[in-house]
């Protein structure tokens, strides 16, 4: 920013008896009252107040910036700002888990498999990636094979208690029995209390062994669980073993054994919970709402199609859908709407209660009363961010912009083909960028303002490394062909 300077000027006075009485002295400052030192000092006053009002405009700017940022920084999926091109801070060591980890402030709690197939809680300096400490939770077992893969641990942190983390830590998993990988029910499962700061428990307590995932509500703590096709969700006191209510939903299916999903409070008060094709939705105080079923359809080739599902924050909806149709389920009643969903990765509420499917053209609903809202001019959309009233859509070679009013196109950037639907930080829209003409890696990562897609910076990667986010983290996954392994470094 600029910044006004001082010059100092040294004005030379003429001796008193150089000039007669009331006569002007050559280059001596006009008197204090006259015309000229009054226009003198207006023109002075302008700079000083340009300056001025550029300082306090950048400080409304820069204040409105840190607002809007901080905000981001609850919803799912947004990166920590990146300040320029990021480079590796830290490499996840082998045997470290992502799946079901928690950040806690500073602190990355994750699950870590030692060698000897002993299963750890650790916390790292999301920073540097320095162990602030480590705590064994499961012990190997004896009567597992070497191969046996015991289920990490479900950790959250727990907003009413800042500094906190519960681990749900289970000794279930899998093994190979008579040569064939099989599941092995567990015999214990724990829910665990920690101070994310130094690893100290300050509760841990046994919970029924289906239990699966955690939701951490209010003081509470919402457990999900499957066992031979019925549901159960179960609310209990975080601190105590106090159950304020338990609920079941027979969930069985004619296709075989069925799967838990994602689970995520939508709502303040709506809890919604997927397993197999389907979606239930539980109120937090216990009343089971509703269950829609979306088995998968038949396509034009006649195979059967996935069943997409998305539990919304934005809308406070389940959004879940077919080949053709998509319902979305809120605690108030179900909306059809025609198409598949497309699938979004980041929405900030900027545009509510949107919804999005292909039909196969891009298409926006109104999730409240399934009214048509606009229609977008792509037939291959594959991802899509909701940020600051824009809908950013990936296709197979396009980032195409709409206007997330009236789906009027803004701006459009061609990128290469599978590379991944775009992050984001608020500021900027990050991809994988074409090196030259060609559309093959190596890739560059390419930063991109949101509101005209011109480029603010781009960086090289190095070949097969695709990026990825987890808990406002920037993540690096890198393929080795020669070994067959995966690493993970954190950028910053």
């Amino acid at each position: 920013m600029a910044r006004a300077r001082r010059v100092d000027v040294e004005l030379q006075q003429a001796a008193p008896d150089a000039a007669g009485p009331g006569s002007a002295v050559p280059g001596a400052p006009p008197a204090a009252g006259s015309s000229a030192a009054r226009r003198r000092r207006w023109w002075l006053a302008v700079p000083i107040a340009a300056v001025l009002a550029l300082v306090v405009g950048q400080a409304v700017v820069d204040r409105r910036e840190r607002a809007a940022l901080a905000e981001l920084a609850a919803v799912p999926s947004v990166l920590a700002p990146l300040d320029g091109p990021p480079v590796v801070a830290w490499e996840l060591d082998e045997g470290t888990h992502l799946g079901g980890s928690a950040l806690v402030g500073s602190v990355l709690v994750a699950t870590h498999r030692t060698p000897d197939r002993t299963v750890v809680l650790e916390g790292r300096d999301v920073a540097t990636g320095d162990r602030l400490w480590a705590l064994d939770v499961v012990e190997p077992s004896a009567d597992r094979t070497s191969e046996a893969q015991v289920d990490p641990a479900s950790c959250a942190a727990v907003p009413e208690l800042p500094g906190r983390v519960a681990c749900l830590v289970t000794n279930g998993g899998f093994d190979v029995v008579d040569g064939d990988w099989a599941s092995v029910p567990a015999t214990s499962t724990r829910l665990l209390v920690l101070d994310a700061t130094d690893g100290a428990v300050v509760v841990e307590r046994e919970v029924p062994t289906s239990a699966r995932w955690l939701t951490p509500s209010g003081d509470d703590v919402l457990l999900v669980g499957l066992v031979d096709g019925t549901l159960h969700v179960r609310s209990q006191a975080l601190l105590d073993d106090t159950e304020h209510w338990h609920v079941t939903v027979d969930v069985a299916t004619d296709d075989g054994p069925l799967t838990l999903g994602e689970s995520a409070l939508v709502d303040a008060r709506t809890f919604a919970v997927g397993h197999g094709d389907a979606v239930t939705l539980v109120s937090t105080d216990g009343e089971v709402l509703r269950t829609v079923d979306m088995s998968p359809e038949s396509a034009l080739t006649g195979q059967a199609t996935t069943t997409r599902l998305e539990l919304s924050t934005a809308l406070g909806a389940a959004v879940i859908g077919g080949e053709s149709s998509t319902t979305v389920v809120s605690a108030t009643g179900e909306v059809p709407l025609d198409g598949n969903p497309l699938p979004v990765v980041v929405d900030d509420g900027s545009v509510p209660g949107l919804v999005l499917t292909r039909t196969p053209v891009l298409q926006a609903w109104d999730a409240r009363d399934g009214e048509a809202r606009w229609e977008g001019g792509v037939v291959d959309a594959q991802d899509a961010t909701v940020l600051d009233g824009r809908v950013h859509v990936g296709t197979s070679a396009w980032l195409v912009t709409f206007d997330g009013e009236t789906g009027a196109e803004l701006w459009r950037w061609a990128r290469p083909t599978a590379t991944g639907a775009p992050l984001t930080d608020g500021r900027y829209l990050y991809l994988l960028g074409m090196r030259g003409p060609r559309h093959s890696a190596p890739y560059d990562l390419v930063a991109l303002h949101v509101a005209d897609g011109s480029e603010a910076w781009r960086t090289p990667l190095p070949q097969m490394t695709w990026l990825q986010v987890l808990h406002r983290l920037l993540l690096a996954r890198s393929f080795e062909p020669e070994t067959q392994e995966e690493s993970y470094s954190v950028l910053r």
